[in-house]
Formats: C-alpha cells, sequence, structure tokens
C-alpha cells in the first residue's frame, strides 16, 4: 500500500470514521436489531397457528403502524423532556414488554390494542436515532456514522430472518418430548425479544443529550423544517410506494415463480448494505445536497425502467438498482436534517420527519393498491418514478438556516 494511500486512510479515520461512544451506540442498535428482525419474522406465522387469518394479521399490524404514527410527537417531547438516554432505554423497554404480551395473548381484541403499545415502543427508536447518532458524532462524521447506522440494520434483518428460520426446528431439537411448532416458535420469539433486551446495558453507559430544563418542541413552521418535512414527505411516499407490492408484481405481473423471488429479495438486502456504506465515498466527492440529489434522480431512472421492463431478469437488475439508490439516500437526507437545525431541535425535527414519513408510507400504500387495480403496474410506477424527480428538485432547492453544532 503507498504512503499516499496510508495517509488518506490515516486522516479518514482520524477525521471522518466515529469514535468513542458511537460504537457503544452500535452494539445497543445491533441488539436491537436483530431480536426483532427475529420477532417480526415469526410473528404472523405464529399467530396463524392460532387461528387468525390474513385479515386479522392486516388490522393488527395497521394497529402498529398506528402506535407508530401517534408516538412520533410523545417521543420527541420525551427526548427533550427527560434526555435521549433515558428516552431511548423506556422505548426499548416498553417495545420489549409490549412484545412479551403479544406473544402471550394472542386473540385479536387482546392483539390490536398490544400492537399499538408496541408502535409507539418501536417508534421512538427510530425518531431518537438521528439526534442520538448526531449527539455521538462531529459533522464530518456523521456521513460514515449514519451509513453504518443504516447498514447494519438492514445487515441485521438479513441475519435476523436467517436465524428465525432456524431457532424453531433448533429449539425443539433441544427438547424432549419435542415441542409442537407453535410452542417452539413462541420459544423462538421469546429469545428474540431478550436479544433486544440486552440493548439496555450498552445504552447504560451512553452519555447523550441530556434533559432540557425547559421543554421547546422545534416548531415545523421553522424556515428550513418548512421546507424540508414536505420534501420528505414526497420522498417518503416514493419508498414507501411500491415495496409493500413488488412482491406481487415479480410473481404475478411477471410471472417469477416464489423461490426465485425469495433469492431476488435477499440479493436486495445484499446491495442495499453496500449501497449504504458507500454513501459516505459519493457524499464526499458530490457535496451533500448533490448526493442526495443524483441518488434519487437514479431511482426515479430505476422505476422508469421497471414500468417498461418486460424481461424478468432485467426486472430482477432493476429492482436493486432501485432498493440500493433508495436506500443510499437515507444517510444524507438524515445527515442534512441534523446537520441544518440546531442540536437542541435535533429530538423535535427527528420526531417531526419521523411522523411525516410514518404517516406518508401508510397512505402511499393504501393509495397505491387501488391505483394498480385501476391503472396498472406500468402507469403506478411511471407516477412514483415522477414524484421520485420532484422530490430531487425540492430537495436540491433547500438552503440552510442555521448549521448546527456537534
Amino acid at each position: 500500500m503507498s504512503k499516499p494511500v496510508l495517509e488518506r486512510y490515516s486522516e479518514w479515520k482520524r477525521t471522518r470514521a466515529p469514535h468513542g461512544q458511537f460504537w457503544i451506540y452500535f452494539g445497543a442498535a445491533t441488539f436491537f436489531n436483530f431480536g426483532f428482525s427475529v420477532f417480526f419474522f415469526l410473528f404472523n406465522i405464529y399467530l396463524l397457528g392460532f387461528g387468525l387469518n390474513e385479515r386479522s394479521l392486516g388490522l393488527i399490524g395497521s394497529a402498529m403502524a398506528v402506535g407508530t404514527l401517534c408516538g412520533t410527537i410523545p417521543a420527541g417531547i420525551a427526548a427533550q423532556r427527560f434526555g435521549l438516554r433515558w428516552t431511548l432505554g423506556g422505548g426499548v423497554a416498553l417495545a420489549c414488554i409490549a412484545s412479551i404480551l403479544r406473544v402471550i395473548f394472542t386473540a385479536p381484541q387482546e392483539a390490536i390494542p398490544l400492537a399499538v403499545v408496541g408502535g409507539v415502543g418501536l417508534c421512538t427508536w427510530g425518531v431518537c436515532l438521528s439526534p442520538a447518532v448526531a449527539s455521538l458524532t462531529s459533522e464530518q462524521q456523521r456521513p460514515t456514522a449514519f451509513s453504518i447506522t443504516f447498514a447494519s440494520g438492514i445487515g441485521m434483518a438479513g441475519v435476523g430472518a436467517f436465524a428465525a428460520g432456524h431457532l424453531p426446528a433448533w429449539i425443539t431439537s433441544l427438547t424432549r418430548p419435542a415441542l409442537s411448532p407453535s410452542e417452539s416458535e413462541r420459544y423462538a420469539l421469546l429469545l428474540g425479544i431478550a436479544v433486544s433486551a440486552l440493548a439496555l446495558i450498552p445504552l447504560s453507559r451512553l452519555t447523550l443529550q441530556p434533559a432540557a430544563p425547559h421543554v421547546r418542541l422545534v416548531r415545523p413552521t421553522t424556515p428550513f423544517l418548512r421546507r424540508f418535512l414536505p420534501a420528505m414527505g414526497v420522498w417518503a411516499f416514493v419508498t414507501g410506494a411500491f415495496p409493500p407490492f413488488a412482491n406481487v408484481f415479480f410473481v404475478h405481473h411477471l410471472g417469477l415463480s416464489l423461490q426465485a423471488m425469495g433469492s431476488v429479495f435477499s440479493f436486495s438486502q445484499l446491495v442495499q448494505f453496500a449501497a449504504i456504506l458507500a454513501a459516505p465515498l459519493m457524499i464526499r466527492r458530490t457535496g451533500l445536497r448533490n448526493g442526495i440529489l443524483l441518488t434519487q434522480l437514479a431511482t426515479a431512472s430505476m422505476l422508469f425502467a421497471l414500468a417498461r421492463v418486460e424481461n424478468v431478469s432485467f426486472a430482477g437488475w432493476m429492482y436493486w438498482g432501485y432498493m440500493a439508490f433508495q436506500c443510499m439516500s437515507e444517510p444524507g437526507i438524515y445527515g442534512l436534517l441534523m446537520d441544518r437545525v440546531p442540536a437542541a431541535d435535533r429530538s423535535g425535527a427527528s420526531s417531526y420527519t419521523f411522523f411525516v414519513s410514518a404517516g406518508t408510507q401508510i397512505v402511499a400504500s393504501t393509495a397505491v393498491g387501488i391505483l394498480i387495480v385501476r391503472f396498472s403496474y406500468s402507469a403506478v410506477l411511471y407516477g412514483i418514478a415522477a414524484l421520485a424527480v420532484v422530490a430531487s428538485w425540492m430537495f436540491r432547492g433547500l438552503r440552510p438556516d442555521v448549521t448546527a453544532r456537534p
């Protein structure tokens, strides 16, 4: 390795690589993401064993989405009132307790309100993620730190799903007499929740944003947020519109087999993981706003290609490109938000962003399902691609009101 390369690496490690307590937070995120990846992979399968059908599962999933949406603003207020560390810990604890109760009480009349509570606990992690990473890093380190955080979430989702597929059989093999499928799935779910609860140990060692003497949730009418939140809403519609229907698109519209579809989805996790890790390199060369613009325009081009595709193999490549580029934009978008609001306002800004994203994606999933039946996949994909172009134009027009201090 040449000396200039070593010097560049040394400079990157000193100035741009996250240090110290970020890695403690990363350990907490690893436990949390892995455990709940196991839980969500198995939970619906577990409920089917108790006689629930797809309609009941849809209601339970919608209830959790409602809890996620309703919990965003209170989570931002709690982060300012009690501090990030206590809010994160409370969210993890609430999510774990609610999930244990969801495993025990499976009747719809019990599962639906518990799903709402679980959604509130889980959204706390999402709301606090950006301000937590921002408070543990400098402005130069944030693109790398956000990339590592988002990439590890995708990686743990894949690892957790793989582990969840084998855990029930492994648990059954250890018991004599052998457990029933529902019992082995129950123990696997509880094991996943226990792993998520381990996140509380590293969280207790973090020095994060302390409680504020006076709660001041940043208003979304500040000039930067007034422009950022509509742009985020349009982009959230783009990212939430197609993925819920991608499996149906490939299997029923293009005729791909279920086994091949599983391979396409599995490889997409790897592609997203690599794309997010590559995002800081691109941002360093292009700048933050130009990097967001390029990834959003690339996302639009992949959607335009999917709208015209007839070859299944080509469609797989376009889908991988679509998922990679939209995920690649995330470190830049959240880095931009954290850089452009004062440190005291980060929790409030994050909660509003999460609220807009969650609400828009719920609307997107419902609206796109209706539009596909009415107008076909091609027409809808053209429309989503056009919205991606609109979102890129809106983000390109953002101007800072203030540069946040680390």
